[in-house]
């Protein structure tokens, strides 16, 4: 197993759902990656990352989604 391999084979937890990607055979490492790519941004596992990277108060929590919802009916 090369270090691509592994590499790409590394599983990601979130909310006990897998995500893992195995490199198939005659396949490229960009088109493997690829793959690993589109079903990371499908389970939004990096969402969640970006979004549990610094901690937000509650309150802050409420005034931004306030805020977001008073810009969705302004358009």
């Amino acid at each position: 197993m090369t270090c691509e391999t592994r590499f790409l084979s590394r599983v990601i937890r979130r909310e006990g759902k897998l995500v893992e990607t195995r490199v198939r055979k005659n396949e490229s490492l960009e088109d493997a990656l690829r793959r690993f790519k589109r079903g990371v941004s499908k389970d939004g596992t990096l969402a969640e990352v970006r979004k549990r990277r610094h901690y937000e108060k509650p309150s802050v929590k409420r005034k931004l989604k306030s805020e977001a919802a008073r810009k969705r009916k302004k358009f």
